[in-house]
C-alpha cells in the first residue's frame, strides 16, 4: 500500500475515533444534565402528566423531610433537625460547634460530625434554594410511583439529541425501575427508611458502569408517593453502624428475649437490612457497655 493511502486510511481511523469519542461525551453530557437544564436548551418537553411540582416552601421544610436519609438514630435526628432550622438563607450557619454541645450536652466531635454530614449530604439542596430568592419549581426527571415508573419525555426535532435523549431515558428508566423494586414498603409508607444500594450494585444488576450510574443520579429529582425527593438519596452505603446499634437497643428494651433472628427481622421492617451475624455483633457490643 502506498504510503499516501496508508496515511489517509489511519487519519480516517483517527478522525472516525475522535468523532465516536465526541459522540460519547455528549451522550454523557445529556445523561447528566437535569430536566429543566435539556427543556431550556434543546426544544419542548412532554410533561409527565401535564404536570410541574412546586418546591415545599422553604429549604428548612425541604431538608427536614430528607432526614431519615442520613441513617441517624432518632436523638441525632433532632440534633440535625435543629442544624437545619439554622441555615440562614444565605446556606450559612447561623450556630457554631460550641453552642450545638451546650444545647444538646453532647462532645464536639459529635456535633461537627453532624453539621458536616448535614451540609455534605444537602449540598445541592442547600445550593439550590440559598441561591433562588423567588422560589422555585422542580421539574421530576421521574416518577417513582408504586405500580410503575415515568421518565420525563424531552421532544426534539434533531435526530443526533433525540438519540441522546433516548438513551438518557432509557438509562433512567432501568435505574428508577430498579430504585421502585427494592422501595417498595418505603414507597407504600411502611418504612421509615428506604433501601439504600450502592451504585456498584446496581450497575453489576443493570449491566452498566458505575461512572454511569454516578451521571444519571447526579442533578436529579424524582416524584414519589414520599414526595419529590433527589434520586441520588436512594444511593450510598446504608445505615451507620451508631443507627443500627440504636434499633437494635430500642428492640431489645421492648422484648430482650428476641433472638438475633427476629431482630434481623424487625430491622429489615423499617429498611434496614443486615445479617443474623452482625445483629449478634453489635447485639454483644451493647452489653458490653450496659
Amino acid at each position: 500500500m502506498p504510503d499516501s493511502k496508508r496515511t489517509d486510511k489511519i487519519k480516517q481511523s483517527l478522525e472516525q475515533k475522535l468523532i465516536l469519542t465526541r459522540t460519547e461525551k455528549f451522550y454523557l453530557q445529556v445523561l447528566e444534565a437535569p430536566a429543566y437544564l435539556l427543556r431550556e436548551r434543546y426544544s419542548d418537553v412532554r410533561e409527565i402528566n401535564d404536570e410541574i411540582y412546586p418546591s415545599p416552601e422553604d429549604l428548612h421544610t425541604s431538608l427536614e423531610k430528607l432526614v431519615p436519609f442520613l441513617y441517624l438514630s432518632d436523638d441525632d435526628e433532632k440534633i440535625a433537625e435543629y442544624v437545619i432550622y439554622n441555615i440562614d438563607s444565605r446556606g450559612k450557619l447561623r450556630i457554631s460547634e460550641e453552642e450545638l454541645c451546650e444545647k444538646f450536652g453532647i462532645p464536639f466531635d459529635k456535633a461537627s460530625y453532624i453539621i458536616k454530614l448535614v451540609f455534605d449530604e444537602f449540598h445541592d439542596e442547600i445550593d439550590r434554594y440559598s441561591s433562588n430568592d423567588d422560589g422555585m419549581y422542580i421539574f421530576p426527571d421521574a416518577t417513582i410511583d408504586v405500580d410503575h415508573v415515568e421518565v420525563r419525555v424531552i421532544e426534539v426535532s434533531d435526530p443526533f439529541v433525540a438519540k441522546a435523549l433516548q438513551m438518557r431515558e432509557e438509562t433512567l428508566y432501568k435505574i428508577c425501575s430498579f430504585v421502585r423494586e427494592v422501595n417498595e414498603y418505603f414507597l407504600r409508607g411502611y418504612r421509615k427508611y428506604p433501601q439504600i444500594v450502592t451504585m456498584t450494585h446496581v450497575a453489576n444488576m443493570l449491566n452498566l458502569n458505575t461512572a454511569t450510574i454516578s451521571r444519571a443520579v447526579k442533578n436529579k429529582f424524582v416524584n414519589t408517593p414520599r414526595g419529590v425527593l433527589p434520586l441520588r438519596m436512594f444511593f450510598g452505603k446504608g445505615p451507620n453502624k451508631e443507627l443500627i446499634m440504636n434499633e437494635i437497643r430500642e428492640l431489645l428494651k421492648v422484648d430482650s428475649n428476641l433472638t438475633d433472628r427476629q431482630v434481623m427481622l424487625l430491622l429489615k421492617s423499617v429498611g434496614i437490612n443486615i445479617s443474623r451475624r452482625t445483629v449478634n455483633k453489635y447485639r454483644n457490643m451493647i452489653d458490653y457497655h450496659r
